[in-house]
């Protein structure tokens, strides 16, 4: 069994920083640093590492399990439990490169997707019994905050109604027009989950756009 002075030791803090609530310790990719509160927020981290925060932090467990921190997420450090041996941060994806990674996973399911300056069309989502279509185009932009949040709104092509009638919480025409041919109305809508979007480490692990698309016929099975 360790003594604080010795897990102090082990994860590079010094000793007297044990004694001083106001000393944490931050180990970014190898690198060990010292720090004087007991919080440190995603982009604190981000700096202390020397990289961009825009390509997001990820936590690395003792047991080598990953999880991505949100954008403004506050960590609560513990001061002389070797904190920086236990737990580590890395960098994430660029967002360039998550958005790439998650256009490709969006067409293995649906090989039509378009995107054009921010904004993803995703052609022909079947619509139930109630509607004037029997499909509808749908797109959406992915906000500045994407990955640490998820998009909101979806857009449909004008003239979209619900046994005869314009559905609930939907504006025709949109204020914003996605970039893509035709005129479009928008429903503001998310998906259930959106206070849990907790992106991954990859696309695949954690919640994804995917999900998000496939969240649609939720929506559209609600009719009204």
């Amino acid at each position: 069994m360790h003594t604080e002075t010795e897990q102090a030791e082990s994860c590079g803090c010094h000793v007297d920083e044990v004694h001083d609530n106001r000393r944490f310790c931050v180990n970014t990719e190898g690198t060990e640093h010292s720090w004087p509160r007991p919080t440190i927020t995603t982009e604190e981290i981000a700096k202390l590492g020397g990289w961009d925060p825009a390509q997001g932090v990820i936590e690395v467990h003792e047991d080598n399990t990953e999880q991505t921190l949100q954008p403004g997420e506050v960590v609560h450090l513990r001061p002389g439990r070797a904190f920086c041996r236990r737990v580590r941060w890395k960098r994430g994806f660029t967002r360039a490169d998550r958005i790439t990674a998650e256009l490709d996973l969006l067409r293995r399911v649906f090989p039509n997707v378009e995107f054009k300056d921010g904004w993803v069309r995703i052609p022909g989502i079947a619509l139930p019994s109630g509607w004037n279509r029997t499909e509808t185009d749908v797109a959406f932009v992915i906000s500045d905050a994407f990955p640490g949040a998820p998009p909101t709104g979806m857009f449909v092509q004008t003239g979209l109604r619900f046994n005869g009638n314009m559905p609930q919480s939907y504006t025709e025409p949109a204020g914003t027009q996605p970039p893509f041919p035709g005129a479009w109305g928008s429903f503001s809508w998310t998906i259930a989950e959106a206070n849990d979007w907790r992106p991954g480490v990859s696309v695949e692990k954690g919640v994804n756009l995917l999900q998000w698309v496939r969240g649609f016929s939720q929506r559209f099975a609600e009719g009204i």
